[in-house]
């Protein structure tokens, strides 16, 4: 059975505490219409189980940490645990989605850190490269992903009986696709684009306060300006400037709800040179200005 959706319930920092499961299993599976939420957005969550997505009319904007993407219809997005996410209406565009929202000891059993999940579930949420994956009808393994999870939601809105033991085998199927497809053993290679986002974002991570340039953010990797374009475009899809400005925001929600001090403070305090710039891209990545997002805050 589909649970609908109007409003995710969450805390200060934005964690989704909404219990995910159906008749005590530790997953759901809900149908959505962006125009049924509230302010037509799933507002940027996170929580700790993993979620897929499949769109199956019109289109949606969708956000996963730092990284902006359109979703179509028959395409999907598979959301690691503890990642930033969310959905935005497009303008003049409806669209309708299916998603499962799923612990991973649906998978492996209720053990805590038992053989499956150190083998199986552990790689996947502690991958670098796996925060997200757009699944499109394009690729082998995405379309046999997505064929899966038709098939899931399909047994379910006709109500089969057994339906709980074929939701576990279908998402089973899903985790060993997502291993079978990404290298996830790997170890960074110190001279190529891991190691070097790696110390680029760690150094925007401890230095998003100060006035820095992408002069200063390529110069923490022994690399050029150019070069540090090329990286972050290959690696995330964004600018270093895209980047900075997604850290300096997630400090700034934090501000918002946990301290009192003023939205212009708050401005400067987390690196933003103009409020008014500050209140663009705020509103963009979060879905309302700084002052409404507090305001709400206090509201929940």
């Amino acid at each position: 059975m589909l649970k609908k959706v109007r409003e995710l319930k969450m805390d200060k920092s934005l964690y989704q505490y909404d219990l995910h499961t159906t008749d005590g299993l530790p997953y759901a599976l809900y149908f959505s219409d962006i125009d049924y939420y509230v302010g037509h957005q799933s507002p940027l969550h996170w929580h700790r189980e993993f979620e897929i997505t499949i769109v199956t009319k019109g289109k949606v904007k969708a956000f996963v940490d730092d990284i902006e993407m359109i979703l179509e219809k028959g395409e999907g997005l598979f959301v690691n645990s503890e990642m930033f996410h969310g959905y935005r209406k497009i303008e003049n565009e409806g669209c309708e989605f299916l998603t499962a929202v799923f612990d991973s000891s649906f998978i492996t059993g209720s053990e805590n850190k038992n053989f499956l999940f150190k083998k199986y579930i552990e790689p996947i949420i502690k991958s670098e490269n796996l925060r997200f994956v757009k699944l499109s009808q394009n690729n082998d393994w995405h379309s046999e992903f997505l064929k899966n999870m038709d098939e899931l939601f399909e047994a379910n809105i006709l109500e089969l009986e057994y339906s709980e033991f074929f939701v576990r085998e279908i998402l089973t199927k899903e985790i060993r696709l997502l291993h079978e497809n990404n290298n996830l053993y790997k170890a960074p290679d110190l001279r190529g684009l891991n190691y070097s986002i790696s110390k680029m974002t760690d150094y925007i991570k401890a230095n998003y306060t100060e006035d820095i340039s992408v002069g200063d953010i390529a110069k923490s990797a022994n690399i050029s300006r150019r070069e540090c374009f090329r990286k972050f475009s290959e690696s995330m899809g964004i600018t270093p400037f895209d980047y900075l400005d997604s850290v300096r925001i997630k400090a700034a929600t934090v501000l918002l709800t946990e301290s009192d001090k003023t939205v212009t403070e708050i401005c400067y305090e987390t690196g933003f040179s103009s409020g008014s710039y500050f209140s663009t891209k705020f509103k963009k990545a979060i879905g309302c200005s700084p002052a409404e997002y507090r305001k709400n805050s206090i509201k929940n």
